[in-house]
């Protein structure tokens, strides 16, 4: 049997509390951030970054920093200003963890929306994850990957096959991330399926899509390398 109880801070109220809280607070400093000052992030991401705060907190903060965020950036203006920030986001790896976050920030927010409904209807496992596999990538699809696909093609039947096919193969990995938490840790730890009116949902349910994160972090690498999706920044 998987020995995961070192996880069992995840359902503690003195760590998921705070780890809210910087959060909720990182998304307001973050909105304020892309639209005032680092004002050249792809617009994309200003919107999948507010979220990938909300549970990712300080981790989320931190990707934020060193991959998308160029120290001085209010500092720069005109052309001086889009140089550095194109610099700096140059890297292939942070391109494609900005094209990681706004594939988890889309999917994310659908499979936790389908977790909360289908604890309050007392899904068991396997519907659970279909559903959650549904509605997140719905949300991917039309949301998050059509908008940005939508930008870049010349018709929207082909933007939604672009979005469709880019969002099938990133969605699975996240999912699969996800599925594990979901099937073999929290289990270990919290019996039953928790309910979204406990500790334990948000702790685990942050962990699911932190997980879900690296587990699709090879598959949007491939996806960018052969031009089914773009690196963002």
């Amino acid at each position: 049997m998987l020995n995961v109880t070192f996880l069992n801070f995840l359902e503690n109220p003195a760590f998921v509390i705070p780890w809210y809280l910087v959060g909720a607070i990182a998304v307001i400093w973050v909105v304020w951030d892309v639209f005032k000052v680092n004002t050249r992030v792809n617009t994309a991401l200003k919107y999948a970054w507010p979220i990938i705060m909300i549970f990712f907190s300080v981790v989320g903060l931190v990707l934020y920093l060193i991959t998308c965020r160029p120290p001085g950036i209010g500092k720069k203006k005109g052309k001086d200003e889009i140089d550095y920030h194109h610099r700096y986001v140059s890297a292939k790896w942070k391109k494609v963890t900005g094209s990681v976050m706004h594939c988890v920030a889309g999917d994310g927010l659908g499979i936790i929306t389908a977790m909360v409904i289908s604890r309050m209807i007392d899904l068991n496992f396997w519907p659970e994850f279909w559903f959650e596999y549904a509605v997140g990538f719905l949300f991917g699809w039309f949301i998050f990957q059509f908008i940005a696909m939508r930008k870049m093609a010349d018709s929207t039947s082909k933007a939604l096959w672009l979005a469709g096919r880019a969002e099938f193969f990133s969605m699975i990995t996240v999912m699969v991330g996800m599925g594990l938490v979901m099937r073999f840790v929290t289990p270990e730890i919290a019996g039953l399926s928790p309910n979204p009116d406990t500790f334990t949902f948000w702790g685990f349910g942050a962990l699911g899509l932190f997980v879900g994160a690296i587990f699709t972090f090879p598959m949007n690498w491939w996806l960018v390398s052969i031009g089914w999706k773009h690196g963002m920044s």
